[in-house]
């Protein structure tokens, strides 16, 4: 008989007037993963009050399992875990370094999901701090200092999880039964069709670019506008559309205006993934221009590449690594937009659908189903070994 899975992610619930709010796509994830176990689960929540941006009210009566609700900052106790067989804890979680004592004390295996390897957090800590040198500093001293914290951890797990190809070169070597996974929400069934791909190979318009995710400084949205500048001044004949909120949201339409843009960038609201982004990126895109400033395993390469669109991405250690296995893109210098037109430029129908392709196929195989899969057969094989 399968035992108690017990889950402590790092997402937090929102509470407003008593009531908690979830983000969506945690509690479908909730439910796949109880679906999938098989057996007891639990999922130990942080009550918190920051927004979360795609979240619905809900009651312990709409998730599966038990749900325990802890403090915002309460230690994780070793009564959170009891009667747990697999514990699957979030290593990026500074919190939960501490897991291994807690679940040797209640006989539980232990399991850690990572994906943020120490390169990545010194780059986002440089990108949000860049003008408060000091607040740098001490962030710095800080992240090194849990980094050995996070290494002794995971040597102490029965297993690890890693999502993307930095943190299972960072990580993998520590740990003798790591599973390395590609995380993304693309399903086999809402994928480019042939006639699709033949489509987007047929077009004779303009160039049309999409950029779609979170419009903040790591994911490189101050490079969109500056892109779109130089290609005008090439000659390009383009068109972008920008999808997605964020800090920098009202800069881009502010820079769009100002360089009088409207004509060939513009700005969209996020839409829902599945019924908005998907089939529109399937019609209406030749390009993912995916400008970021770190190596984070962003979702948004397969996400693309699963809608038949190669993908033009930074030389970060995640894209680097992905556009060298799929051939389903190009790489770029970061922080460059010119050294991006030149490539950009560069490319002709054959190239695209080429790529296309690749791309194409490259996300087949790592559809959402067969990744998370990969998980769920790694943590049923994780709970046979003695605890």
């Amino acid at each position: 008989m399968t035992g108690m899975l017990v889950m402590v992610p790092s997402v937090h619930v929102m509470m407003r007037d008593g009531q908690m709010w979830m983000d969506d796509k945690f509690v479908a994830g909730l439910h796949l993963f109880a679906h999938e176990w098989g057996g007891p689960t639990r999922v130990v929540l942080r009550q918190g009050s920051a927004t979360l941006p795609f979240a619905s009210p809900v009651t312990a009566a709409d998730l599966p399992g038990e749900l325990r609700l802890i403090a915002k900052d309460a230690p994780i106790s070793a009564e959170d875990l009891r009667g747990a067989q697999v514990v699957l804890g979030t290593a990026d979680d500074h919190r939960q370094l501490d897991l291994a004592r807690l679940c040797g004390a209640v006989g539980a295996r232990l399991v850690y999901a990572i994906e943020y390897p120490l390169q990545t957090r010194l780059a986002v800590a440089r990108l949000d701090l860049a003008r408060r040198p000091l607040r740098l500093a001490r962030s710095v001293q800080w992240l090194l200092t849990q980094e050995l914290r996070l290494r002794r951890a995971l040597r102490s797990a029965h297993g690890v999880q890693a999502n993307g190809y930095p943190a299972m070169a960072a990580y993998g070597g520590l740990n003798d039964d790591t599973c390395l996974y590609l995380d993304n929400r693309s399903e086999r069934e809402t994928m480019a069709t042939a006639s699709e791909i033949q489509a987007r190979a047929e077009w004779n318009g303009p160039l049309r670019i999409v950029h779609a995710g979170r419009l903040i400084a790591m994911k490189g949205t101050q490079d969109l506008i500056p892109t779109a500048i130089a290609l005008r001044e090439h000659g390009v004949d383009f068109r972008m559309d920008i999808f997605g909120a964020g800090d920098m949201r009202q800069a881009i339409a502010d820079d769009v205006a100002r360089h009088d843009l409207g004509g060939a960038v513009h700005l969209h609201q996020p839409v829902d993934f599945a019924t908005g982004l998907v089939p529109w990126m399937r019609r209406n895109a030749d390009l993912f221009l995916a400008p970021h400033r770190q190596s984070d395993p962003s979702c948004s390469y397969l996400e693309a590449m699963g809608c038949g669109v190669p993908v033009l991405g930074t030389n970060n250690r995640m894209w680097s690594e992905l556009a060298r296995q799929s051939g389903g893109g190009w790489v770029m210098p970061m922080g460059q937009p010119g050294k991006a037109v030149d490539i950009i430029a560069g490319l002709d129908r054959a190239a695209i659908a080429k790529a296309s392709t690749h791309a194409l196929a490259f996300a087949q195989a790592h559809d959402f189903h067969s990744e998370f899969r990969r998980r769920m057969d790694h943590l049923h094989r994780v709970a046979a070994k003695p605890a």
